[in-house]
């Protein structure tokens, strides 16, 4: 795998989507956790921690910063979208 912004970027910006799609379309969410209502975000986000940890044991920095990056504005978005004061 190349060491490329971009492509962590990308990598990055699949866990926050496919949690999004699963609360968004199914009740998944309203299944397992109905009263936990940031649950699967929080997962998608220890996802994309644990793929930061790979990226920068094996070196690859620039990976790495793609992967902080994405998990960030999909946190600023969540943010934004749901109205939640910090």
């Amino acid at each position: 795998m190349k060491n490329n912004l971009w492509i962590g970027l990308g990598i990055g910006t699949v866990s926050p989507v496919l949690a999004h799609i699963l609360v968004r379309f199914t009740d998944l969410e309203l299944h397992f956790l109905p009263e936990k209502p940031m649950a699967i975000y929080t997962i998608a986000i220890l996802v994309n921690l644990v793929l930061l940890r790979f990226a920068y044991r094996s070196g690859n920095d620039h990976l790495g910063k793609g992967i902080i990056a994405s998990t960030f504005l999909a946190m600023i978005l969540y943010l934004i979208t749901h109205r939640i004061t910090v």
